[in-house]
């Protein structure tokens, strides 16, 4: 039988900035497994020079309308949201919902390009392909995560926390 998780924890990366082969390590897709790939130099130089464009990094003020559009589509779509935290070069969400995680991170950064876009701010992409999607089923795990994505990213950006889990 298989238990429904009560949250997930979703992370993705800005274009460029966490390359194959990077020392923080990295995950690629072959024959439909995940594998953990290794610091490679030669595979991050490999894929830098497959860029289309520089690296994106996000300003305080495009942080801003990330954050304030994954609320609002979390309001709209009456998905649970539990934390979120918008980084310069990633994005930390955990939520719930019906949906699957992968639809739910496909809209946000569809939806997030679509306000950085009709701001200004001009990116042939902003985010990466894919990101990652744990699944959380434990009351303990989500506190651990929701800690973890708030207060251990360094100094605080862009974020919200609902105070509910926070009991």
């Amino acid at each position: 039988m298989y238990n429904k998780p009560i949250a997930y924890f979703i992370t993705f990366s800005t274009y460029g900035t966490w390359l194959h082969g990077d020392r923080r390590n990295s995950v690629i897709v072959k024959n439909k497994k995940s594998q953990m790939i290794d610091p490679n130099n030669a595979l991050k130089l490999y894929e830098s020079k497959q860029l289309k464009h520089t690296a994106v990094t996000l300003n305080k003020s495009q942080r801003q309308i990330v954050l304030d559009t994954i609320l609002r589509h979390c309001k709209i779509k009456n998905w649970r949201l539990y934390a979120v935290h918008i980084r310069s070069n990633h994005c930390h969400i955990i939520l719930n919902s019906n949906d699957s995680p992968d639809k739910m991170m496909n809209d946000l950064k569809a939806w997030a390009t679509r306000k950085l876009r009709q701001a200004g701010y001009v990116f042939e992409k902003v985010w990466t392909k894919h990101g990652s999607t744990i699944f959380i089923f434990t009351l303990e795990k989500l506190k651990e995560k929701v800690y973890y994505v708030v207060h251990e990213q360094g100094e605080k950006t862009e974020y919200f926390i609902n105070d509910e889990i926070c009991d």
